[in-house]
């Protein structure tokens, strides 16, 4: 908790400069909605031992030591999508202001792969089974978990912020996007925290004395 203090008073500091003009005193309250998925998991059983290992490698992800007989693999995802409205403060002068802020968080392509190799029902089976399972079960938790501070972090954030000026309509579009990409910027230290933690508690689950654990309970 200690570490994701201090990404969120980084960005604290550095989120937003405050526009110079007119519209800088223009009070705003933006509609801030955060959603997330944890995916729809699938199962993969088409690939040989080869296969599944080479992908480890290819995902800097291998398993065990040499070989590979079952992999889990998911992406998170994130995105900001804005939409602005536009307010006269005078002759020519004009102030945009974001009015919906939606943010995406996510688990997406959850996979399991299990080598054609395992028979199905075995012991060995069932634990590569397992095994797999819990990396997903651990992605999901780990994002569950960072949730509701990353949605609290994402609304003060994001209304640390001041309307835009501009002296043209024409000019809306393309402030939206840079806003868009601003947002995406500011706010992607915290969705790497997020994913890094993920990694690090995958770490506590790939290990020799948990492989060790793993491979003695189908010889007893």
């Amino acid at each position: 908790m200690k570490k994701l203090f201090f990404v969120l008073t980084f960005l604290f500091f550095s989120s937003f400069n405050v526009w110079a003009d007119d519209c800088s005193s223009i009070p705003f309250d933006p509609q801030i909605t955060v959603s997330y998925s944890f995916g729809n998991l699938t199962y993969d059983k088409s690939k040989s031992i080869s296969e599944i290992t080479f992908l480890s490698r290819k995902i800097n992800q291998n398993e065990s030591s040499s070989f590979a007989e079952g992999l889990s693999t998911v992406d998170v995802n994130f995105r900001v999508s804005v939409t602005t409205m536009t307010q006269p403060v005078g002759s020519n002068k004009f102030c945009v202001i974001p009015n919906q802020i939606d943010v995406f968080i996510g688990l997406t392509n959850p996979i399991i792969y299990l080598a054609n190799s395992l028979i199905e029902g075995s012991c060995k089976y069932n634990i590569v089974l397992r095994h797999e399972q819990t990396h997903q079960q651990i992605n999901k938790t780990t994002l569950e978990y960072y949730l509701p501070i990353f949605k609290a972090a994402v609304t003060n954030i994001l209304k640390k912020n001041s309307a835009i000026p501009i002296n043209n309509t024409s000019q809306i579009e393309s402030v939206t996007k840079n806003l868009t990409e601003k947002y995406n910027k500011t706010l992607l230290p915290l969705v790497n925290f997020i994913k890094k933690e993920i990694s690090q508690e995958q770490l506590k689950l790939d290990n020799q004395v948990n492989y060790k654990y793993e491979y003695k309970l189908c010889e007893e």
